[in-house]
Protein backbone atom coordinates (compact mmCIF):
# COMPACT_ATOMS: atom_id res chain seq x y z
CA UNK A 1 0.00 0.00 0.00
CA UNK A 2 2.86 2.38 0.87
CA UNK A 3 4.42 1.77 -2.58
CA UNK A 4 1.17 2.81 -4.28
CA UNK A 5 1.02 6.02 -2.22
CA UNK A 6 4.61 6.87 -3.15
CA UNK A 7 3.97 6.19 -6.85
CA UNK A 8 0.79 8.28 -6.77
CA UNK A 9 2.69 11.15 -5.14
CA UNK A 10 5.38 10.98 -7.84
CA UNK A 11 2.88 10.82 -10.69
CA UNK A 12 0.64 13.64 -9.49
CA UNK A 13 3.29 15.97 -8.04
CA UNK A 14 3.69 19.07 -10.19
CA UNK A 15 7.28 20.12 -10.89
CA UNK A 16 8.27 23.34 -9.12
CA UNK A 17 9.12 25.08 -12.39
CA UNK A 18 6.45 23.68 -14.71
CA UNK A 19 6.24 25.78 -17.83
CA UNK A 20 3.02 27.42 -19.03
CA UNK A 21 4.17 27.28 -22.63
CA UNK A 22 7.23 25.98 -24.45
CA UNK A 23 8.65 26.91 -27.83
CA UNK A 24 11.36 25.34 -29.96
CA UNK A 25 13.24 22.26 -28.79
CA UNK A 26 12.67 20.75 -25.35
CA UNK A 27 14.97 22.04 -22.61
CA UNK A 28 17.55 19.39 -21.80
CA UNK A 29 20.00 21.24 -19.53
CA UNK A 30 18.91 20.67 -15.94
CA UNK A 31 20.74 23.35 -13.96
CA UNK A 32 20.34 27.02 -14.82
CA UNK A 33 23.42 29.26 -14.88
CA UNK A 34 22.93 32.77 -13.47
CA UNK A 35 22.57 35.19 -16.38
CA UNK A 36 25.27 37.54 -15.02
CA UNK A 37 27.76 34.67 -14.83
CA UNK A 38 26.98 33.50 -18.37
CA UNK A 39 27.29 37.01 -19.81
CA UNK A 40 30.52 37.78 -17.94
CA UNK A 41 32.35 34.99 -19.76
CA UNK A 42 30.39 33.88 -22.81
CA UNK A 43 33.56 32.21 -24.18
CA UNK A 44 33.28 29.64 -21.37
CA UNK A 45 30.03 28.45 -22.92
CA UNK A 46 31.20 28.44 -26.56
CA UNK A 47 29.83 25.41 -28.37
CA UNK A 48 27.81 24.34 -25.32
CA UNK A 49 24.14 24.61 -24.51
CA UNK A 50 23.50 26.79 -21.46
CA UNK A 51 20.25 27.28 -19.56
CA UNK A 52 19.40 30.63 -17.96
CA UNK A 53 16.31 31.86 -16.16
CA UNK A 54 15.41 35.55 -16.14
CA UNK A 55 12.64 38.07 -16.72
CA UNK A 56 11.61 39.03 -20.24
CA UNK A 57 11.80 42.82 -20.51
CA UNK A 58 11.15 43.25 -24.24
CA UNK A 59 10.07 41.14 -27.18
CA UNK A 60 9.68 41.67 -30.89
CA UNK A 61 6.43 43.57 -31.37
CA UNK A 62 6.11 42.48 -35.00
CA UNK A 63 6.13 38.68 -34.79
CA UNK A 64 7.89 37.47 -31.64
CA UNK A 65 11.21 36.69 -33.33
CA UNK A 66 13.39 37.79 -30.38
CA UNK A 67 13.21 38.74 -26.71
CA UNK A 68 15.40 40.44 -24.13
CA UNK A 69 16.16 38.76 -20.80
CA UNK A 70 17.21 40.70 -17.73
CA UNK A 71 18.36 39.65 -14.28
CA UNK A 72 19.59 42.52 -12.12
CA UNK A 73 22.02 44.56 -14.23
CA UNK A 74 22.60 41.72 -16.73
CA UNK A 75 20.68 41.82 -20.00
CA UNK A 76 20.86 39.88 -23.28
CA UNK A 77 18.90 39.79 -26.53
CA UNK A 78 17.79 36.28 -27.47
CA UNK A 79 17.11 35.19 -31.04
CA UNK A 80 15.87 31.77 -32.08
CA UNK A 81 17.90 29.03 -33.74
CA UNK A 82 17.50 28.92 -37.52
CA UNK A 83 14.59 31.37 -37.20
CA UNK A 84 12.75 28.12 -36.44
CA UNK A 85 10.21 29.31 -33.87
CA UNK A 86 8.66 32.43 -32.41
CA UNK A 87 7.29 33.43 -29.00
CA UNK A 88 4.11 35.38 -28.26
CA UNK A 89 4.33 39.16 -28.43
CA UNK A 90 3.95 41.22 -25.27
CA UNK A 91 5.90 39.00 -22.86
CA UNK A 92 7.24 41.80 -20.66
CA UNK A 93 7.58 40.84 -17.00
CA UNK A 94 7.25 37.08 -17.64
CA UNK A 95 9.94 34.76 -16.27
CA UNK A 96 11.42 32.42 -18.83
CA UNK A 97 13.91 29.59 -18.95
CA UNK A 98 15.95 29.78 -22.13
CA UNK A 99 18.42 27.22 -23.46
CA UNK A 100 20.90 27.91 -26.22
CA UNK A 101 24.40 29.09 -27.12
CA UNK A 102 26.17 32.30 -26.16
CA UNK A 103 28.82 34.09 -28.21
CA UNK A 104 30.27 37.56 -28.69
CA UNK A 105 28.90 39.35 -31.73
CA UNK A 106 29.24 42.68 -33.49
CA UNK A 107 25.92 44.04 -34.71
CA UNK A 108 26.13 46.08 -37.87
CA UNK A 109 24.48 49.50 -37.86
CA UNK A 110 21.68 47.99 -39.97
CA UNK A 111 21.11 45.10 -37.51
CA UNK A 112 21.17 47.38 -34.45
CA UNK A 113 18.68 49.74 -36.07
CA UNK A 114 16.50 46.79 -37.10
CA UNK A 115 16.25 45.60 -33.48
CA UNK A 116 15.44 49.12 -32.27
CA UNK A 117 12.78 49.48 -34.95
CA UNK A 118 11.22 46.15 -33.89
CA UNK A 119 11.09 47.50 -30.32
CA UNK A 120 9.11 50.46 -31.58
CA UNK A 121 11.89 53.01 -31.00
CA UNK A 122 11.35 56.43 -32.58
CA UNK A 123 13.31 57.36 -35.73
CA UNK A 124 15.47 59.76 -33.70
CA UNK A 125 16.70 56.80 -31.65
CA UNK A 126 17.52 54.82 -34.81
CA UNK A 127 19.58 57.69 -36.18
CA UNK A 128 21.76 57.71 -33.05
CA UNK A 129 23.20 54.32 -34.06
CA UNK A 130 26.10 55.26 -36.34
CA UNK A 131 28.71 52.58 -35.57
CA UNK A 132 28.62 48.80 -35.09
CA UNK A 133 27.56 47.65 -31.62
CA UNK A 134 29.45 45.02 -29.60
CA UNK A 135 27.15 42.59 -27.82
CA UNK A 136 26.70 39.06 -26.58
CA UNK A 137 24.47 36.92 -28.77
CA UNK A 138 22.21 34.25 -27.28
CA UNK A 139 20.73 31.92 -29.87
CA UNK A 140 18.03 29.87 -28.19
CA UNK A 141 17.12 26.33 -29.14
CA UNK A 142 14.20 26.30 -26.69
CA UNK A 143 12.17 28.62 -24.46
CA UNK A 144 9.85 27.81 -21.56
CA UNK A 145 7.64 30.54 -20.16
CA UNK A 146 7.05 30.09 -16.45
CA UNK A 147 3.59 30.53 -14.92
CA UNK A 148 2.53 34.07 -14.13
CA UNK A 149 2.73 34.81 -10.44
Amino acid sequence: MRTIAILAALIFAAPALAADETFGAPLTVVEATPLAQALAKPEAFAGKEVLVEAVVTKSCAKKGCWLVLKDGDSEVRVTFKDYGFFVPKGLSDRRARVQGELSRKTLSVKEARHFLKDEGAPKEELKKVTTPVESVSFIASGVALLPKS
